[in-house]
């Protein structure tokens, strides 16, 4: 695991990925500080509270550490949203790398999406190779291509050593966006799945997540194969989107899916829900129930290769997939 010496910086360590993130490194010995919006509420850590889009306390969080987990960003599918999602996933994002140039920071992992090379189009076991797309289905997935672009051009400078890591569709404890969805539609007996359930897409367990920001720390340094490289992290084998989540439903007591949509049908359905959410939506402040990358992601395939991080990073998930689906099937039954 990471080397011990020095003190690690989770930001966005409040956040899903974050928690997990820090009670790894908490288990492994290291010395944490977390930046977040919000306290994450642990002795064992230094709670700084602020935000991404304030250059000065970024800085100031990156000063004295030698290892930064970027996990923080804006996750926001309601159209009509572009301007915070730049603010804080793009320009944010500059700040925390200025921060960790100016502090002399050795070690800077940002936690990536699969959604960076997502237009929209199938992708059958992508690998790292993949040209980043001229346009994204989303403004979310634009953003985090540009923040992580600039993370791994940001490689060597002033001695810092950068990498990315791609996470598939992640989910655990903790999830309060993926399974909440999955779980009210099911408990209102209004499941639906999307598609004619060929389409193939790959999902990530949360804690091996962590697991897999570790291993890059202690894989990080100048100079290294991973240094200004990018990482697709997966579990699974790929299978389909809505399949995935059948044990969970069964395990939990909850009725499975019958009814269905088609892919084209979805896809119109979406359409009009986006541009609803463009003028009434505003006033409502509510997310339209199905956007097309929505649809396009779970309607198409959608996976990927973890070869060249089993190679580079050693990385094996160290929780299995039944072991990740009881822990997870336990949290949500609480």
């Amino acid at each position: 695991m990471a080397a011990k010496a020095g003190k690690s910086l989770v930001i966005g360590g409040a956040g899903f990925v974050g928690r997990h993130i820090v009670a790894a490194l908490l288990q492994a010995g290291h010395a944490v500080r977390v930046f977040d919006r919000v306290p994450i509420q642990n002795p064992q850590v230094e709670d700084w509270v602020g935000d991404l889009r304030d250059p000065a306390a970024v800085a100031e969080a990156c000063r004295g550490v030698d290892t930064v987990y970027q996990s923080a960003s804006l996750v926001e599918v309601r159209p009509g949203h572009a301007e915070q999602l730049y603010a804080v996933n793009v320009y944010g994002n500059r700040h925390v790398i200025a921060g960790c140039v100016a502090a002399g920071v050795q070690r800077l992992i940002y936690t990536s999406s699969i959604d960076v090379v997502f237009s929209g189009r199938p992708i059958r076991n992508g690998d790292e190779d993949l040209p980043y797309p001229t346009r994204h289905m989303d403004t979310y997935g634009r953003t985090k291509m540009l923040a992580e672009r600039e993370v791994l051009h940001a490689n060597g400078r002033g001695g810092l050593a950068t990498c990315a890591l791609r996470l598939a569709g992640v989910y655990g404890p903790g999830d309060n966006h993926r399974f909440p969805a999955v779980l009210d539609l099911a408990r209102a007996n209004r499941g639906v799945r999307l598609g004619d359930g060929r389409s193939r897409f790959n999902h990530v367990y949360v804690e091996n997540v962590a697991y897999a920001h570790l291993l890059a720390a202690e894989h990080l340094r100048l100079g290294s194969p991973i240094a200004g490289a990018n990482y697709f992290i997966i579990d699974h084998p790929p299978e389909n989107f809505f399949t995935f989540f059948d044990p969970f439903l069964h395990d939990l007591g909850l009725p499975l899916p019958t009814r269905s949509i088609p892919y084209r049908t979805a896809y119109l359905l979406a359409t009009a829900f986006e541009l609803f959410s463009l003028t009434a939506g505003r006033l409502l402040a509510a997310a339209p129930p199905l956007t097309r990358y929505t649809v396009a992601s779970t309607c198409l395939d959608f996976f990927f290769s973890g070869e060249r991080a089993r190679r580079d990073l050693g990385y094996s998930p160290p929780i299995s997939a039944e072991e990740a689906r009881r822990r997870t099937v336990a949290w949500l039954s609480r």
